[in-house]
């Protein structure tokens, strides 16, 4: 009876462990679905194509922030198969739920980029300027592979679309105008020696590897006013696409339900959508 009682006792003080080890995984809840250090570390291995112990704390945070977005997109969609996409496919269904959850505002009016000249008549400068669109590539393998698919011919917006993780991929990766001094160096060494149509070399930076296709150029004294309007406005649409954005994100974030519980985390852990506005 004695051994009886024992053994109960024991069983009744490992089974509170046993449960916080099967735990200690769950990142986080998004709506009913749990993100576990596992089904995370599988999204950083088809990002990068490193582990996650492999990659930077800090680039893990951020994967993890745009983890935790693709989830809550996931759990607003209507269709319910898609949680069961490969970590690759995932990102591209996403891409395709937010144009139809979050539909990017309508292009600014002339009268608002009329009003924005006025503000800053500095921009009325008449220095060499390209017209760019990018690409945003996770690593520089699939870079060149976007490069060479373009340059084979393949439409940019296409490509765009299926590769790249530009803000406004879906829309063809637009930047608008730019002048000497408005990039980083290790950018402009890469286009302002470009002719118009031509693509630079893959070129890296925190937000991963960035392929530029030159759309059109202007030289010094070759008819500024259009090309500012046409930047200026392209900076507006880019500033209210993205303020739609974090707006529609917030709201489908409030939909599903987000608890960040960061168990078992390895790297700088936290709720993204906490005091956002």
């Amino acid at each position: 009876m004695g051994a009886c009682r024992r053994a109960t006792l024991l069983l009744l003080v490992l089974l509170p462990l046993f449960s916080c080890q099967r735990g200690s995984g769950r990142l986080a809840v998004v709506g009913n679905r749990a993100v576990t250090v596992e089904k995370f570390s599988s999204f950083v291995v088809a990002q990068t194509a490193r582990t996650l112990p492999e990659v930077s704390p800090e680039l893990a945070a951020a994967l993890f922030e745009r983890y935790l977005e693709e989830e809550v997109v996931l759990a607003a969609s209507p269709v319910h198969g898609d949680y069961d996409l490969t970590p690759t496919a995932r990102t591209a269904r996403v891409r395709e739920l937010l144009v139809s959850l979050c539909p990017p505002p309508p292009q600014p009016p002339e009268a608002q980029v009329d009003t924005y000249l006025a503000q800053h008549p500095e921009l009325a400068g008449s220095g060499e300027r390209l017209r760019l669109r990018q690409l945003i590539l996770p690593d520089q393998a699939t870079a060149q592979v976007a490069r060479d698919r373009v340059r084979g011919g393949e439409d940019f917006l296409t490509v765009s679309r299926a590769l790249s993780r530009a803000p406004n991929a879906a829309s063809g990766g637009l930047l608008g105008w730019v002048e000497r001094g408005q990039l980083p160096p290790e950018f402009e060494a890469a286009v302002f020696g470009l002719a118009a149509g031509e693509l630079s070399e893959p070129v890296p930076s925190n937000a991963g590897w960035h392929v530029f296709q030159v759309m059109e150029r202007h030289t010094a004294g070759e008819g500024p006013d259009a090309s500012v309007r046409d930047r200026v406005r392209g900076q507006l649409a880019a500033e209210a696409a993205e303020t739609a954005r974090v707006a529609c994100q917030r709201n489908l974030t409030a939909k599903v339900g987000v608890r960040v519980d960061c168990a078992g985390a390895s790297f700088p852990c936290r709720n993204p959508f906490e005091g956002k506005p």
